[in-house]
């Protein structure tokens, strides 16, 4: 999954893309673009990576992404839902070139500039305005700019979080032919147990080289990504299947149920138990 340069469909005759996805699975790979991205996820449950950050997604989740952040939505192939999302791209011309200059749209700008790393809305918030972006299915091109304004706009004015905390990635074809191999490696073999060799044999380094090219590149440890990682997928089998904690915390890589449960916490600062009950009131 390399982070690849992904040119957004010709749009030229418009000032921005906007589209409703719609198949069995969310396929883009990892990958980066130089339009903004305010993405909508109406159905389906996976892995979202974006920059350094990686967590399980489900339906109701608003991001909006900056230029070249590498990013991707991976789908949940157990389930038989669909995947959906209604999409938003746009580049720094939206409104002519110099409009974020204008001091009717300094929030906006604002918001824009803090979006460089990442931003995720809250429940309700993501659901308000998510609602509002399916709606601009059925508006014309008039309507639907108008709207895209208002929505950046009443968004500026709400809290976030936001995701890639550290790391903004900068655009190395090395770098990220080296990420395509580590990312892939990690997708398929989390349930079993990963070094810092294996890594560092697979993209053609010393184990102590890879570790400090892992940690400048993510500014995180790679034992921190992986439990990331693999925490993520717990959180996705805890709210679709019924498996038990003891087959989950196995299913993902954690033998040693009590580790589990620890890193578990760390990351979510609930146990596995009190995360599930969430979803199953």
């Amino acid at each position: 999954m390399k982070a690849v340069f992904e040119p957004i469909s010709n749009y030229s005759n418009e000032s921005f893309y906007y589209r409703v996805f719609e198949k069995l699975e969310f396929e883009t790979p990892w990958h980066y673009h130089p339009e903004w991205e305010l993405t909508f996820i109406t159905e389906s449950t996976g892995i979202r990576s974006v920059g350094n950050s990686i967590k399980a997604y489900h339906p109701g989740e608003l991001v909006l992404l900056g230029p070249n952040l590498p990013h991707c939505w991976k789908t949940n192939k157990t389930t038989k839902q669909l995947a959906k999302s209604t999409v938003i791209q746009f580049d720094k011309n939206l409104l002519g070139e110099g409009w974020m200059e204008k001091e009717e749209f300094l929030l906006i700008k604002k918001l824009l500039c803090k979006s460089s790393y990442g931003l995720i809305f809250n429940e309700n918030v993501s659901t308000i305005y998510g609602e509002k972006m399916v709606l601009m299915k059925g508006m014309s091109p008039t309507l639907r700019i108008i709207e895209v304004i208002k929505l950046l706009h009443e968004l500026s004015l709400e809290k976030y979080e936001v995701l890639s905390l550290g790391a903004r990635f900068d655009v190395d074809a090395v770098v990220s032919k080296r990420i395509e191999k580590i990312i892939d490696f990690v997708n398929n073999n989390y349930q079993d147990k990963i070094d810092s060799s294996q890594l560092g044999e697979l993209v053609f380094m010393t184990p102590v080289s890879f570790s400090k090219f892992f940690k400048k590149t993510f500014k995180k440890t790679f034992t921190s990504y992986l439990n990331e990682y693999r925490v993520s997928k717990a959180c996705e089998l805890l709210k679709e299947s019924d498996s038990s904690i003891e087959q989950i915390a196995f299913e993902t890589g954690y033998p040693n149920l009590s580790f589990f449960h620890r890193q578990f916490k760390l990351f979510t600062s609930r146990t596995p138990a009190q995360y599930r009950a969430v979803f199953f009131r």
